[in-house]
């Protein structure tokens, strides 16, 4: 028998634990055993307890019981070849105490076991974990190859979409196959622009041993498809309303934002560009401060368009609980080490902010005559 699914051996039951805690020592244990399971490749022994088990699952249930026409389970072990040691005691800890532990190494696999065996509080755990644990969403993402469950892909694509700029730096997304970095490109709902998304999937594809022209062709125009579709980033829009003009002064944007009563995170600043006179790109930049600390900055080069349009400058998410202030700082177009160039931009006398002031509150410290802001995207906390 391994070592880390011996069973423990008390004397006696504990005395004076809450209800959860009364039938933690029964996980594995001899100790009024009814059951007991040969799990894993190598055929472990685990003990187990007919009650506890059949009263989480229905397919224990229908195991242990002579329900439908079938006759209870007896005699020897029953044979669980498809799930291991580990994973399965995990399952057996939800079962009788609510209390797995969960990482990024075991939720494919247990998440498996809570799928045969209709388990649903610990799908919905597994999921939350996905949810919350950006870090471990890249190896969970293609840990799920092996079972291919979309539920599970479903829920790493929402956390991966919700801050993808975090998720491109992770060593993990260039050791993704093809097929799943096509889910990413294709979604409509990341929370980056397209430039960004075209700058991951170049290093995913010099990382890639062979076929990286016909993989980044492939990939280049699924994000041309879904740019005709417009991504929808899921976020609200601060908007900034003013005068028209043209402008050849520094373009140069600065205001605080304040959580005003609940958790909520910033993702970018729209900034006005295009310009008929230039031919040039144009160099943006956004950096968002706490203090005297920048903890964001985003730099852009955008192309040239006839027309005037707003550009995205996305940045990975800041999150400000209520109260919280911080500094956002955009600089306008500009050629690259030269003074800002001529182009469309809002007259800031008589300007007004609009947007849920009892969620967000802006406060502008411009002291100039010219800004390229058009809005800033915000999320309150899902």
């Amino acid at each position: 028998m391994s070592a880390n699914v011996s069973p423990p051996r008390p004397s006696a039951p504990p005395r004076g634990e809450p209800d959860q805690q009364r039938v933690k020592f029964l996980v594995n244990s001899e100790l009024l055993s009814d059951v007991s399971f040969l799990v894993g490749a190598k055929g472990t022994l685990i003990h187990g307890h007919r009650f506890p088990l059949a009263a989480g699952s229905d397919v224990f249930y229908r195991m242990f019981t002579a329900e439908r026409g079938a006759p209870p389970t007896t005699g020897g072990p029953i044979v669980v070849s498809d799930v291991e040691p580990d994973t399965f005691l995990e399952m057996l800890k939800y079962v009788y105490y609510d209390n797995p532990t969960i990482s990024e190494d075991n939720l494919v696999d247990l998440y498996y076991a809570a799928a045969k065996y209709n388990l649903m509080g610990l799908k919905d755990r597994c999921r939350k974990f996905v949810a919350t644990e950006e870090g471990s969403v890249m190896k969970i993402y293609q840990a799920n190859v092996k079972h291919g469950f979309e539920e599970l892909n479903d829920a790493c694509l929402r956390t991966i979409s919700r801050n993808p700029l975090v998720m491109f730096r992770s060593s993990d997304f260039l050791e993704l196959p093809l097929d799943l970095v096509e889910r990413i490109s294709a979604g409509s709902k990341l929370r980056c622009n397209d430039d960004q998304l075209m700058d991951a999937l170049r290093k995913w594809c010099k990382h890639q041993p062979e076929h990286q022209t016909e993989h980044f062709k492939k990939l280049s125009d699924q994000v041309k498809r879904q740019r005709e579709q417009t991504r929808d980033y899921r976020c609200r829009k601060w908007l900034f309303f003013g005068p028209i003009c043209y402008t050849i002064d520094p373009c140069k944007g600065t205001f605080h934002v304040t959580a005003q009563r609940e958790v909520l995170h910033l993702y970018g600043v729209g900034m006005y560009v295009g310009c008929h006179e230039n031919d040039q790109p144009m160099s943006l930049s956004v950096v968002v401060m706490d203090g005297e600390k920048m903890i964001r900055r985003s730099q852009a080069n955008v192309p040239p368009r006839d027309d005037i349009y707003v550009y995205d400058c996305m940045f990975e998410r800041v999150s400000l609980r209520a109260g919280t202030k911080v500094t956002v700082v955009c600089d306008g177009p500009r050629r690259q080490g030269e003074t800002p160039l001529k182009k469309f931009t809002f007259w800031n006398r008589g300007f007004t902010w609009t947007g849920d002031s009892t969620v967000l509150k802006i406060e502008d410290e411009r002291n100039y005559e010219h800004t390229a802001i058009a809005y800033l995207l915000y999320q309150v906390k899902e």
